[in-house]
């Protein structure tokens, strides 16, 4: 059995020891670059709880009765006035409201996209309904999932961008081939096969496709072209080893309202972004990016773009690093304005 993934930053203790910051964020997922950026620019120490395989359905029930029991250990050791929670799963953020009855504390529920789409988690809509009227707010990344949470008479707090500090930045180290990273996870919502077919029509190009092959579609390795390497899970620091050697970072979804989170390591890492043609993506990465409909042609088209003058796009991509980190600032700071006046509120009663 594998042991939970629990991450909790020193500094970020520091600061929640100031009795103004006594949150913390809790995530069942193996990692979360949201929920740790989040959590260190909110004060609130991030755990990460997960056991057993990842995305593997026949085990939630017996790996939601151990994260469960984590979360509650972690709930009595840490005592906390306030506890931000990743849905989904639906199943943490119900454990975080029961343990608040009992202790006491409140909660708010960072909504990711999959959580109101993914036909994975509909039935679930009515108990979200249920606990976005108790929470203190739910985060979401875009208006529609807002409008849905205030239809609920929940109240919503928008969290469109995070100000990613992932260390070094620049023109690619790679050398060779044009290099593009296809940040992928195998889900439902992602054109693997698009891809596939436009690296076909790239050979001189390098395509890395990141995430576990085991959940690709079958047949995935028999059909990749020679200009396609499959990386398969890789340790935080490789990962982003391999974002850096990249000359254009290559995102997609099937999905309207979808954030995308390697959309934000391409921002932070300054590099040109290719990207569904969705409003809200069309919205958030307006500069340094190339658009596409998810065709393998609009794909191959937008790799050529990049390539032909890739110094513009990164130039482009400085310039939206520094206007989205002013977003993610005023963002943050009302969060944070949230959670602080509820402890104040707290320490008066």
């Amino acid at each position: 059995m594998s042991k939970a993934v629990e991450s909790n930053v020193e500094e970020q203790r520091e600061s929640v020891a100031n009795p103004s910051r006594r949150w913390v964020f809790i995530t069942w997922y193996p990692y979360c670059r949201r929920s740790d950026a989040l959590g260190e620019q909110l004060g609130a120490p991030s755990y990460l709880v997960h056991y057993l395989r990842f995305k593997a359905p026949l085990m939630a029930p017996l790996k939601y009765v151990l994260q469960a029991l984590k979360t509650v250990s972690i709930l009595l050791r840490e005592r906390p006035d306030g506890v931000l929670v990743a849905n989904p799963p639906f199943v943490a953020p119900l454990v975080i409201w029961l343990g608040s009855v009992v202790l006491g504390y409140r909660i708010i529920v960072d909504a990711h996209s999959g959580a109101f789409q993914h036909s994975r988690w509909r039935w679930s809509l009515p108990l979200q309904r249920f606990l976005a009227r108790r929470a203190l707010a739910t985060i979401v990344t875009n208006s529609h999932m807002a409008e849905q949470v205030r239809s609920w008479g929940g109240r919503a707090e928008m969290v469109q961008d995070l100000a990613l500090d992932l260390g070094s930045v620049g023109e690619s180290t790679h050398r060779g081939a044009f290099h593009v990273v296809f940040v992928c996870t195998y889900s439902i919502d992602e054109p693997v096969e698009a891809v596939l077919e436009a690296a076909r029509r790239l050979p001189d190009v390098v395509f890395s496709f990141t995430g576990d092959p085991s959940y690709a579609p079958r047949g995935l390795r028999k059909a990749a072209p020679s200009n396609v390497r499959l990386t398969g899970f890789i340790p935080d620091d490789q990962y982003l080893g391999l974002l850096r050697s990249a000359d254009a970072i290559l995102v997609l979804t099937l999905e309207d309202h979808t954030m995308q989170r390697g959309g934000y390591e391409a921002v932070a890492l300054e590099k040109p972004l290719i990207t569904s043609h969705w409003p809200l993506l069309r919205e958030v990465f307006s500069m340094g990016t190339v658009h596409v409909d998810n065709s393998p042609e609009s794909i191959a088209s937008a790799v050529r773009r990049i390539q032909a003058d890739p110094g513009v796009f990164r130039m482009e991509m400085v310039a939206l690093k520094r206007s989205r980190a002013v977003v993610a600032a005023s963002q943050a700071e009302n969060l944070r304005r949230l959670c602080q006046a509820h402890r104040v509120e707290g320490s008066e009663a």
